[in-house]
């Protein structure tokens, strides 16, 4: 430990230490992952003096708690676990404290583009992403004996394991959330970006040419090709999966514990390239520690974002809990795990969920285009996401 707290020392702006004040955490951890973070707290007080009291809430709770609160002096000095869409709202209030200048190069250098993105606002670091969430191809390795090289290979396998007894490939494709990855894959976005590079939100590019391309080749998966019934929701598909009869399902990691609760044999891998070469990839949620900027204690606050996004604490967290690093060379540690690998690789390249107050406008007319384009085969595609995309600019 005296070794480790040396070397990080000099990345620290230790300057002023707390030395007899408190620093308060909020967190939406919870189990391992909260184990996890005493744990890191208590080395974070052994290694630089300063007390840390854990409070723990839920998502939603700590964000309303957050907002209320922040700005009368009533609220954690720094939130770990804080989903990247919430950021919008917070920075509106003037909560998070600008890490641009607090994050170390090599830190910034060793994320991943998108996950740094994730946290990225008008140019600025809002936040230290820590880990990464979402959907990946999840197999059984009971039913695949080898999992497919490319997409049009998927498919093929996926029917040739639709029998009266098994499925061979079922996701919640009503479901935008899950969707997403389709439209996006086939050159589809759902707001651009402007010369900063900050999102438009008045550039929607859920329509155009490569949207429709990707909602199609949904629609084949029912119409064409027989693979997902029409009445598929996450849960059918789900406990198709757990139960051993279906061979392939497009969901994110907080299904594997029912899975090996079911004596599953499973890996999982991005969903296989197009025949071109173009990756598959949707959407994903960016986890990371948020500094609040009226703390009397930003600067302790700020050290301990530090300390508990850095990369040997985000292998810790990985192997403890599986939760997926956003940092390169964490991953790389992590490449015996293969659910952990195996998510961090399919979202190495997934965008972070826009996190502009717009995306609410998105959900509600994305789902009804979706269900209207997938229970009936006889829709205008390109029709039916022209007038969701109106819906959203209308909104």
């Amino acid at each position: 430990m005296k070794r480790l707290v040396l070397t990080l020392s000099a990345a620290l702006a230790m300057a002023g230490a707390a030395y007899g004040q408190t620093l308060t955490v909020w967190t939406t951890f919870q189990d391992l992952s909260l184990d996890w973070l005493r744990e890191q707290a208590a080395s974070f007080s052994d290694g630089f003096g300063v007390d840390v009291e854990i409070v723990r809430f839920d998502v939603n709770e700590l964000k309303q708690r957050a907002l209320v609160g922040a700005p009368e002096g009533e609220a954690g000095d720094v939130f770990v676990g804080v989903p990247h869409e919430q950021l919008g709202e917070m920075i509106a209030v003037g909560i998070p404290l600008d890490m641009t200048a607090y994050a170390t190069s090599a830190y910034v250098e060793d994320l991943s583009d998108q996950a740094r993105l994730g946290f990225t606002v008008g140019g600025r670091l809002y936040g230290l992403p820590m880990s990464v969430e979402g959907p990946a191809l999840v197999v059984n390795t009971d039913l695949v004996a080898e999992v497919p090289r490319t997409y049009d290979e998927m498919l093929a396998a996926a029917e040739a394991l639709t029998t009266p007894d098994t499925f061979g490939f079922m996701f919640d494709d009503a479901n935008f959330y899950f969707a997403y990855a389709w439209l996006r894959t086939f050159g589809g976005y759902v707001f651009g970006r402007d010369g900063s590079g900050s999102i438009d939100p008045g550039d929607v590019g859920l329509a155009n040419e490569g949207a429709v391309a990707g909602a199609e080749a949904l629609r084949e998966l029912h119409f064409d090709r027989d693979l997902i019934p029409s009445d598929t929701d996450y849960e059918i598909a789900n406990d198709l999966f757990a139960d051993g009869a279906l061979a392939m399902i497009y969901t994110g990691p907080w299904s594997i514990p029912e899975y090996r609760a079911a004596g599953l044999h499973v890996t999982v891998v991005p969903v296989p390239p197009l025949a071109d070469g173009t990756p598959f990839s949707g959407f994903m949620e960016v986890h990371g520690a948020v500094v609040n900027g009226f703390s009397d204690l930003a600067l302790e606050a700020a050290n301990f974002a530090k300390w508990v996004t850095r990369s040997e604490a985000q292998v810790s967290l990985a192997r403890l809990s599986g939760r997926i690093p956003v940092s390169l060379s964490a991953l790389e540690q992590v490449r015996d795990d293969p659910i952990v690998s195996g998510f961090g690789a399919a979202l190495l390249d997934a965008e972070p969920i826009p996190n502009v107050p717009e995306m609410g406008r998105v959900w509600q007319p994305m789902g009804s285009a979706l269900a209207a384009i997938l229970k009936n085969e006889d829709a205008d595609v390109a029709a039916t996401l022209s007038r969701a995309v109106d819906d959203i600019l209308d909104r």
